[in-house]
């Protein structure tokens, strides 16, 4: 019996016959030493007498043994070889077209039923060969745990793009070793698509990342482990940590002689179960944000949480919610902006925030008074009240209104001002009194030099208070402090 042969109808009279289809879709991805061995041995099947054995191949073609053992172990996963007997080795070669006498054999047909799909997993470890337990794990992702096959390819792909073999390829055993567990897992949380493998990655390497930073932070120089992303899946997932709050609580974990993701996972559970005492104060502080009916999620008591452990008492957070609750403001975000503002301020506790609330209500008031004197409708932001607190750190408050009365009509009001209390203070003025004889002496200035001006009525005279309320004020007062940036201005 020779040891290569053709099948029925695999065969042409006097030739050696290369279908286009092979050249098609088989040449251009095989490797080339198993593509030169494929070819020469359907020259053999014609014609015995140039060779007999494996050994006489790879000695014509000068390459190993074992590379022609796998190229023959190549082409047989690609559905176009099968192996007939095993001592000695012989082979026939199968046809490439569906409805020849082998592919219609029911046994045939179930064998290379997937031949395509074993062929496009082949593809992604180059000349590394799959061997036959590799591809049963493969058939077992499809018909047992329901992947489909782009699912199972993109699996296999993620799984030699993450090895860690320092091999460009690394080798289909390990690959199809990690990735199974994985598959089993993602099968589990209903993954079957390549659209869900797609998903499922993109989520792993967001979670891919944070177990890197992590190693990092522990002085390791390697890959997470599966189970350590597992870890940060529910540190992130579950629990809702961010990244910057697990790398926090690496400093903790120097208690231990060896940090790790296990030690590191306990810190947080102890942080999450500590967060709950915090349960009741943070329901009160959403009632005072929006209604009776507002419930406390596990992320958004991790940020209170975060918030009374920065520093700021139950009252002040639950001032801060009821003054964004009147501002129409109801999202816990609002109120965490709310008490950023109030940080700056040096404001933590509930004492500190309602004197820090009426003392912005009575210095907007005033400013609102100073700007209806000068003729402007505006109303104050944070940036007009800095600017009015630099001015009652250097001058008399009746000064100040008589500045105001002294710029009517001109614009910007309180820039106008600005400079004109500057000129007052360089000159020394600094009452009421002087600030009339210094703009008399200007006044006398400007006719001897010609330029005309008539200077305003006496403030005494035209000046009136008016009572403010709260919502003479608007949305832009102190409540809103987001909208403006730095400086006061708004954004």
């Amino acid at each position: 019996m020779s040891t290569f042969s053709f099948a029925e109808g695999a065969a042409m009279f006097d030739s050696t016959p290369i279908e286009n289809l092979f050249l098609l879709e088989y040449l251009p991805t095989a490797p080339e030493a198993f593509l030169r061995v494929y070819l020469y041995t359907r020259v053999l099947a014609l014609h015995p007498e140039l060779g007999d054995s494996l050994q006489q191949i790879a000695l014509t073609l000068r390459m190993e043994e074992d590379t022609v053992f796998q190229a023959f172990a190549y082409w047989e996963q690609r559905g176009l070889v099968r192996r007939l007997t095993d001592r000695p080795p012989t082979y026939e070669l199968l046809p490439l077209r569906a409805d020849s006498p082998a592919a219609l054999n029911p046994m045939e047909r179930d064998y290379y039923r997937y031949r395509d799909f074993n062929a496009s997993l082949q593809s992604l470890f180059g000349e590394k060969v799959i061997e036959s337990h590799e591809y049963r794990t493969a058939n077992d992702w499809l018909n047992v745990l329901g992947l489909d096959e782009a699912a199972v390819v993109r699996l296999v792909e993620y799984g030699i793009a993450t090895s860690r073999s320092r091999d460009s390829v690394p080798s289909p055993e390990s690959v199809f070793k990690r990735m199974d567990k994985l598959a089993a897992k993602w099968a589990d949380e209903g993954c079957r698509t390549l659209e869900d493998v797609e998903r499922a990655i993109a989520e792993q390497e967001g979670v891919n990342a944070v177990a890197q930073a992590v190693l990092k932070r522990f002085s390791l120089r390697r890959k997470p482990t599966l189970d350590e992303l597992a870890c940060v899946k529910r540190w992130t997932g579950e629990w809702n940590y961010t990244e910057e709050q697990i790398l926090e609580a690496c400093g903790e974990t120097t208690k231990a002689r060896t940090p790790s993701f296990g030690y590191l996972d306990s810190i947080l559970k102890n942080r999450l179960d500590d967060d709950q005492a915090f349960w009741d104060d943070l329901s009160e502080a959403l009632k005072e944000l929006d209604s009776p009916q507002a419930k406390p999620t596990p992320e958004v008591l991790k940020r209170y949480a975060a918030l009374r452990r920065g520093g700021f008492d139950r009252e002040a957070i639950q001032l801060a919610a009821a003054r964004c609750h009147e501002r129409k403001k109801t999202r816990f975000e609002d109120v965490e902006k709310l008490l950023s503002r109030w940080a700056e301020a040096g404001v933590y506790t509930g004492e500190a925030a309602r004197a820090y609330v009426d003392d912005m209500r009575r210095k907007a008031e005033a400013v609102a008074a100073l700007l209806e004197a000068a003729g402007s409708e505006k109303r104050p932001n944070m940036g007009d009240l800095a600017l009015y607190d630099g001015w009652r750190a250097k001058h008399d408050a009746a000064l100040i209104a008589f500045a105001a009365a002294c710029v009517k009509g001109q614009f910007p009001p309180l820039e106008k001002m600005d400079a004109l209390l500057g000129e007052w203070e360089a000159a020394g003025v600094k009452t009421v009194e002087e600030a009339e004889r210094w703009r008399k002496a200007h006044k006398s200035d400007r006719k001897s030099s010609g330029q005309g001006g008539t200077p305003p009525a006496n403030p005494a005279l035209e000046y009136s208070q008016r009572e403010y309320k709260e919502e003479d004020f608007g949305d832009d007062f102190y409540i809103d402090l987001d909208k403006y940036g730095e400086g006061g201005e708004e954004e």
